[in-house]
Formats: C-alpha cells, structure tokens, sequence
C-alpha cells in the first residue's frame, strides 16, 4: 500500500473525491435499479399486448387502451401503445447501458484513488477500456486476413 500523501490538503482532496466518487456510483445503482423496475413493466405490458394480438389481429387494431403518462391518463390505439411502450424500453436499454459504463469508469477512477479497494490490482484500469467486437467484424477480420 503507498504511503499517504504528507500534503494534508491533497489527503483531504482524494477523501472528498473518493466519497463523490462513491456516492456517485450508489446513486447510479439505485437508479439502475429504477429503471430496470419500469422495464419490467414496460415488457410485462408488451406482452399483454401481444397476448391480445394472439386473440386476433382485428380485434387488437380495433381495441384502445388506457396509457398513463405521469399524472394524466391517456386511450391510446393498440399501435400507438405498443409502438409508444417498444420505444420506452430502447430510451430505458439505452439509460441503463449508460449508467453502467459511468459506473465502470467510476469504480476504477475510485480503485486508482485507493488502491486497497482492489487489493492493491490495477487490472480495473484495463478493463474500463475494453470493447466489445461484434461477430461480423470477427467474420471481416477473418476474410479479410486471409
């Protein structure tokens, strides 16, 4: 473990940033886990939807539902409610994909402020920076390579 900074004023700023830093990550969390909630949701309404459409094609077209959007209610046509709900869950992927990265570079921005959180490894800071491939760029390599 390195020794701690003899600047008392530098001390003070990597405890006040390693407490942002860690509030911050909490906070991310528990959002995370409010918009994985309203997903659920969303994607327990989809299938209602698609419970009705397997009743008939007709009947689903001709049928209206009751959307609520924050303190109004709102009847809505089938299309319009499943299209409405299918762009709500991609805003919701999107948002949580998000906070999952800025958790990701947080943690190993607070692992490089103390390094006893992961125990005294500096493996976090390779993984922040890696990406994922897709298969097609794997298939291009592989044609292309040879």
């Amino acid at each position: 473990r390195p020794p701690p900074p003899a600047d008392p004023a530098v001390l003070l700023e990597t405890l006040r940033r390693t407490e942002v830093l860690g509030e911050e990550v909490l906070a991310c969390k528990q959002q995370i886990v409010d918009l994985d909630a309203r997903r659920n949701t969303n994607r327990e309404a989809l299938a209602a939807l698609r419970r009705l459409e397997r009743q008939g094609s007709a009947k689903a077209r001709a049928s209206k539902h009751w959307v609520c959007l924050g303190d109004t209610f709102l009847r809505r046509s089938h299309a319009d409610t499943r299209e409405m709900l299918e762009r709500d869950q991609q805003r919701l992927d999107a948002e949580i994909a998000a906070l999952r990265d800025g958790i990701t570079q947080k943690t190993s921005e607070l692992c490089s402020l103390d390094p006893t959180i992961a125990n005294g490894s500096d493996v976090h800071s390779a993984f922040v920076r890696l990406k994922g491939i897709s298969a097609k760029t794997i298939v291009e390599d592989m044609l292309g390579g040879s």
